[in-house]
């Protein structure tokens, strides 16, 4: 029997701007350098830029065995590479937590839009009775500040539960992250559907947690091991009745 809907966020309930990218890494750079400045710390612009890229090519290496880092160790891990070497005192404990609250918050000047029929799905699920979680990979963004662009959107009520890879430590495709959502609401993994759009992710990590899949496959993406298929939100609320007639089958 079916009594959990569990949601992806990121490219699934919200979309980013590309557009927006280059405009939040200045953003992001030029806020933590007023930080270091008002430190007594003059930052080079050039091995600001190469510290961005070089966070998130040894973040995947964490994200490939399904673990994360909190914004804080990201924020140390940035600024020993763009310093040049471990901080050791370097930067006073109260620079080192604005610095972080600057690299985690740039997603609220810069904010992502709602999917289509992603408000609609969610309250959808919760009229027919089902449990809901979330379940993100935060990549740069923390929990923190996803919690309040999500409320913004009108989003964030919808959820019972709320699991953050940056909070846990964990992150999709590991299965416990799957079943840490769904430990509050007790109910089993058999009993639960996740929607998502990343095969790698969402889908080969709920096949593993013991969930069934809806892959959310726009054009062109790659197929993945789904039971259900779908090429929009607005399709979910369809096919969660189906399921519902059918016994949940």
């Amino acid at each position: 029997m079916l009594r959990a809907v569990t949601f992806d966020l990121w490219e699934t309930l919200i979309h980013d701007v590309p557009d927006d990218e280059h405009r939040r890494r200045e953003r992001r750079l030029a806020d933590i350098a007023a930080v270091l400045r008002r430190a007594g710390i003059d930052p080079d612009p050039a091995a600001f830029q190469n510290a961005h890229r070089e966070v998130w090519i040894r973040m995947d290496a964490h994200w490939k065995i399904g673990r994360d880092l909190s914004t804080l160790e990201q924020t140390r891990l940035f600024l020993e590479i763009a310093l040049g070497g471990p901080l050791n005192g370097r930067l006073p404990g109260a620079a080192l937590d604005e610095a972080a609250e600057r690299y985690g918050d740039t997603l609220l000047h810069f904010p992502p839009r709602p999917a289509d029929g992603a408000p609609e799905a969610l309250a959808h699920a919760r009229d027919r009775g089902f449990r809901t979680a979330l379940i993100c990979n935060t990549g740069r963004t923390p929990g923190r500040v996803l919690r309040v662009i999500l409320g913004r959107l009108g989003l964030l009520d919808h959820f019972e539960t709320l699991c953050f890879s940056d909070e846990l430590g964990i992150c999709k495709p590991d299965p416990d992250i799957f079943h840490r959502a769904l430990a509050p609401l007790g109910v089993r993994p058999d009993e639960a559907l996740h929607v998502g759009d990343r095969p790698d992710l969402d889908l080969e990590g709920a096949r593993a947690a013991g969930l069934r899949s809806v892959h959310l496959r726009r054009p062109g993406a790659a197929e993945g091991p789904a039971d259900h298929v779908i090429p929009s939100l607005r399709d979910l609320p369809p096919l969660l009745d189906s399921l519902r007639r059918s016994g949940n089958s």
